[in-house]
């Protein structure tokens, strides 16, 4: 089976997602113990753009809520893909986005 074009995008997307995902995972437990879970630290923003390497600035106790379903990402403000996911909930800071249609990420 043959993926389609659309098809091959979102997956990429999902993966560039998720390897910034990946990398803020790891920092929250240096940042929990460095600086505590209610101070704002720096996240790399996990939208799909591949080129995007901006910073969003939450705390350890927001970030692990945002992340409180797998296919949930954190983002600075518009940097979402409409045809691929939805915003959860909106900030000043940063956003959260919900993939659509996709299962659990890896």
């Amino acid at each position: 089976m043959t993926l389609d074009r659309d098809q091959l995008r979102r997956e990429r997307m999902l993966a560039n997602e998720q390897r910034f995902r990946d990398h803020n995972n790891r920092r929250v437990a240096f940042e929990a113990e460095a600086v505590g879970t209610d101070e704002p630290v720096p996240f790399l923003c996990e939208c799909g753009d591949p080129d995007c390497i901006e910073g969003v600035e939450l705390t350890v106790d927001d970030y692990t809520s945002a992340h409180s379903a797998p296919n949930r990402f954190t983002v600075k403000p518009n940097h979402v893909y409409p045809e691929v996911e939805s915003v959860v909930s909106a900030g000043e800071q940063y956003w959260v986005v919900e993939k659509l249609n996709v299962g659990a990420a890896p």
